[in-house]
């Protein structure tokens, strides 16, 4: 498996980050460099399908290979951070599900402080025309690798031309997902929903408010409809990829403040 650590020889404590669709975890560099001066360790790593991971590209037989990657950073995470200090998960987009299905599954007996979610993949507002929803579901028992475009464009992750142009020019980026990736995306999402009381580490929720990818309305009440301690942000006029926008600093601020929060308060549920 695919995995990367930025540590810091004195921490705080120690972030699990999940990166999101298409995209591989070279493209946090600047998150983990923020943590890292502020004394957090950050464990990481390609998932399945993605980057420069193991596998076909943009494609999962399973959910739960998600889960299993995730496990391992966690795993590193743990052994790395001296005890009595904090581990968060965090996760963007897709990696928010991720997160969001480990956590479900896992919850504070894995030893987590807290789950951030940044823009979570809980509910599509991208469009996926019919026929090719219904295209996905048929084929997904006989041609489950089949690959479909994404329907990402660059101008929709950042306002940042820059950013558009190196999304577009990376060659570790993947436009493209498997019928079959698609349909355990349907069923993850389906499952976060059903399991939202099976979330039991408090969660800091930050939507962009002008997301063309990601619902933030169902991200609102999904947040709200949490019976573990939850904190939700909105931030109007920026894009799906909030730590690739032009405010990125402040975004992680208010990540980083939460987090000192939830260390001395000792929050539990």
């Amino acid at each position: 498996m695919n995995s990367h650590q930025w540590l810091v020889p004195a921490q705080k404590g120690s972030m699990v980050l999940i990166h999101g669709t298409g995209e591989h975890y070279g493209r946090y560099e600047h998150v983990a460099a923020f943590f890292n001066e502020r004394g957090w360790s950050v464990f990481t790593g390609d998932l399945p399908g993605w980057g420069r991971s193991a596998g076909r590209r943009g494609h999962i037989d399973s959910f739960q290979q998600y889960i299993e990657a995730v496990e391992e950073w966690m795993t590193k995470a743990r052994n790395a951070t001296p005890a009595g200090q904090p581990i968060y998960l965090m996760g963007h987009s897709l990696g928010g599900l991720v997160a969001t299905r480990y956590v479900q599954m896992k919850g504070d007996a894995d030893g987590l402080t807290g789950l951030i979610l940044t823009s979570p993949c809980l509910e599509l507002k991208l469009q996926v025309p019919a026929w090719k929803a219904k295209l996905a579901r048929m084929l997904d028992q006989f041609m489950p690798t089949l690959a479909m475009p994404n329907g990402v464009k660059a101008d929709m992750v950042s306002r940042d031309l820059s950013v558009q142009a190196a999304y577009v020019s990376d060659p570790l980026n993947y436009p493209k997902v498997s019928v079959r990736w698609f349909q355990e995306l349907l069923r993850a999402m389906e499952s976060a929903w059903a399991d939202r009381d099976h979330i039991n580490v408090p969660v800091l929720v930050l939507q962009a408010g002008d997301d063309a990818i990601i619902n933030a309305d169902a991200i609102e009440r999904f947040t709200g409809g949490l019976r573990a301690p939850s904190s939700f942000h909105r931030f109007a006029g920026l894009r799906h990829e909030m730590l690739n926008e032009p405010e990125k600093e402040q975004i992680m601020e208010q990540m980083e403040e939460w987090m000192e929060q939830m260390a001395k308060s000792n929050v539990t549920y």
